[in-house]
């Protein structure tokens, strides 16, 4: 009897989902996954609070839990977010406690000026960023061409720890 070799068989690119969303004329991407409420901006009230950096917008009450809101556009420095603009959107953002897992999860809110919708992207087709701002490196994962254009990858722990904070 011959035994012929059973050709291997390719295991499929997995796929993930990420929320887009545009500041200015640039494309962003962060995973779905870890954006577990996206708000609208201009119907959120936002207490202010002195002596904080200039991109945190303020403070606001999310079903019970008080979460901090900052600016993403000024955050990145890529430009401010119009805070009646309709378009504009909060990302609350989930992320693990990175000192204690036991720890429920932090959340932060990042106002982006207007949502596109949900994509779903290969993440090993991500490349790495050479040629970005100094304050969009440290949360930039890389980036990935989309249908022709390029989209910015966050690294949504990058933004809830940045020493900006």
């Amino acid at each position: 009897m011959t035994v012929l070799p059973v050709p291997a068989i390719a295991a499929p690119a997995t796929v993930q989902q990420f929320l887009l969303f545009r500041q200015k004329d640039s494309y962003f991407a962060i995973e779905l996954t870890k954006v577990c409420e996206v708000l609208f901006l201009k119907d959120q009230l936002l207490a202010s609070v002195p002596n904080t950096a200039s991109f945190v917008l303020g403070l606001t009450n999310l079903q019970g839990e008080i979460l901090v809101v900052a600016d993403f556009g000024g955050l990145s420095n890529i430009g401010v977010v119009e805070l009646q603009r309709a378009q504009g959107r909060i990302l609350v953002l989930e992320i693990p406690d990175p000192q204690n897992m036991q720890l429920l999860p932090l959340h932060v809110g990042v106002a982006v000026s207007q949502v596109e919708g949900v994509v779903s992207l290969h993440p090993d087709q991500i490349v790495s960023a050479m040629d970005v701002s100094p304050e969009l490196a440290p949360v930039l994962k890389g980036l990935y061409d989309y249908e022709g254009r390029f989209l910015m990858i966050l690294d949504a722990e990058a933004i809830a720890q940045s020493q900006h904070w």
